[in-house]
């Protein structure tokens, strides 16, 4: 009896050391999470992105979404030597966000390291652009209402465009750049709350009107905000269609030693 039981002690002792000696070889840890997301070098049809390196993984995921909080969804699998990704023929002026998880593949096996940060790259645009908000504006961290708030802007608010945006619904937003209260600030604002000018130059202009009113938006039922005389010169800064088609300029004037912004029918003024 003794020796029976001595020899169950001994099994057991024997099983317990095989279980541990094959469970590295069945069962893997999940690699480490990826860190050191950088974007790189951009062009107006590719982004450029890096993370830090990982050793004993099979390979790398990469994801990609048109938005911050949308749908991501993988683009690449890449293998373990690599450090970077080019995305290519992208259209230009369009912001994307990127993670990319490490992975390990053993004995019929995969497991998955945790995503890395969101990344946020976009391609350059082919021109500058310059616009001006069309009303009282929210300018938010992120494309969409659902995010906070930096600054709210006025009215005529010049800002500069830095790329094209989408909501996680896919509307179209604009990433812009601009100041507020003495402040300068990047955020986001729905593109139907914006007029963009149709080129960056600016346009000396004189009223051919005898009298011609400056309205605050685009079309004759915007507030009057002042008042021209023919002969007076303004600097057209863009043109705009109303509501109506009707085509409308924004211009640019000095009245009692202050400049004013507004809007007045581009039949009334001739370009110089």
């Amino acid at each position: 009896m003794k020796i029976l039981q001595k020899s169950s002690r001994i099994l057991l002792i024997l099983c317990g050391v095989l279980f541990f000696a094959i469970l590295p070889e069945t069962v893997s840890a999940a690699p480490k999470k990826v860190s050191g997301m950088k974007c790189g070098v951009t062009t107006q049809s590719s982004i450029n992105i890096s993370w830090s390196g990982q050793s004993g993984i099979s390979g790398y995921q990469i994801y990609r979404s048109s938005a911050y909080d949308g749908e991501y969804r993988k683009i690449m699998n890449v293998n373990p030597q690599m450090r970077a990704f080019c995305n290519k023929n992208l259209p230009s002026g369009q912001e994307y966000y990127y993670k990319v998880r490490s992975y390990r593949s053993k004995g019929g096996n995969v497991s998955y390291g945790k995503f890395s940060k969101i990344l946020r790259g976009y391609t350059k645009m082919s021109a500058s652009q310059k616009a001006t908000v069309r009303a009282r504006v929210n300018l938010r961290k992120h494309a969409g209402t659902n995010h906070s708030v930096l600054t709210t802007l006025s009215p005529n608010t010049t800002v500069s465009i830095i790329c094209s945006a989408k909501d996680k619904a896919g509307a179209d937003w604009k990433y812009v750049k601009c100041t507020s209260n003495g402040r300068t600030y990047k955020g986001y604002i729905y593109s139907s709350l914006l007029y963009k000018a149709n080129n960056a130059q600016k346009h000396k202009a004189k009223i051919t009107a005898s009298s011609l009113n400056v309205r605050a938006n685009a079309g004759m039922g915007a507030r009057v905000i002042g008042n021209l005389k023919r002969g007076q010169t303004v600097t057209v800064l863009g043109t705009k269609k109303a509501y109506d088609g009707s085509s409308w300029a924004y211009v640019q004037f000095k009245k009692n030693g202050r400049t004013v912004k507004g809007y007045v029918s581009t039949k009334y003024i001739r370009i110089l």
